[in-house]
């Protein structure tokens, strides 16, 4: 008897288009009206309201009573703060944040890779009054943050070159690194060093320190920060950052397995 094949997978249409009107909320564009998100998903008012109903009624989208327009429901935050509890790297840096956070009574931050981004995962915000925050959840890309050059420096060489030959270095703050021989020079920097520095290269007004967090194969899976005004953060002090931070993550690094009494590979 002939072996069956194996039916080719396919996306289903419906769950696709209800994903992509998810999609076109973000820090930009907090709410949308029902014609809106037709246009901009590109279906029919009327199938794309059976979708909206649907996602409303689930608590995937809440409804404005003043204007009617829709927003994000609470149903994603609920989601996202299991996922988060279910990081094991969550749990382990814990520990390690609350120190750097009472050493430096500065933001602290966690993120992880998510292809040509990092996604914070964890925060933890000092006592100043005036401090970067970054809010869980949030995106911010490889070139621009130290989180983000802290991890692409320390990747493999073939995964960095096969990233380095598509990524487009765009401009998010006049600082920004913004020329790839440029960053090139930059990432040889952070091997040696041991840490990444932001120089108002993602945020006006901001210092921020970071450094690479390996699983036990060696690969930077993460990475934790320190994020300052930089009339707090003199360069000097900059050094003393890096320390601290390479300290802590090279602890991280070794409860997730790696097995180099350093944090590097």
């Amino acid at each position: 008897m002939p072996t069956a094949k194996p039916k080719s997978r396919r996306t289903i249409a419906s769950v696709q288009r209800a994903l992509d009107i998810l999609d076109l909320f973000n820090n930009g564009q907090n709410e949308l009206g029902n014609a809106e998100i037709a246009r901009l998903v590109g279906l029919p008012v009327g199938t794309a309201s059976g979708l909206i109903y649907t996602l409303k009624i689930n608590n995937y989208l809440d409804q404005n009573p003043t204007n009617r327009k829709y927003r994000l429901g609470m149903k994603l935050a609920e989601r996202a703060a299991i996922l988060l509890d279910q990081l094991d790297i969550r749990k382990i840096s814990a520990q390690y944040l609350e120190e750097l956070r009472i050493w430096c009574d500065e933001s602290i931050n966690l993120a992880m890779r998510d292809g040509l981004e990092v996604v914070y995962i964890e925060r933890l915000f000092g006592n100043h009054a005036l401090g970067i925050r970054s809010e869980l959840g949030k995106r911010g890309p490889l070139h621009s943050t130290a989180l983000g050059k802290a991890i692409f420096s320390f990747l493999p060489e073939a995964e960095y070159d096969s990233i380095m030959s598509r990524y487009e270095f765009f401009t998010v703050t006049p600082f920004t690194i913004t020329d790839r021989e440029q960053f090139n020079l930059e990432a040889q920097k952070i091997r040696k060093l041991g840490y990444a520095v932001d120089e108002q290269e993602n945020e006006m007004g901001g210092r921020c320190v970071g450094a690479p967090i390996f699983d036990h194969t060696g690969y930077p899976i993460a990475a934790i920060s320190i994020s300052v005004p930089i009339q707090r953060l003199p360069i000097e002090s900059v050094k003393e950052f890096g320390s601290k931070l390479i300290e802590a993550a090279g602890r991280i690094s070794q409860q997730m397995g790696h097995s180099s009494e350093s944090y590097r590979p």
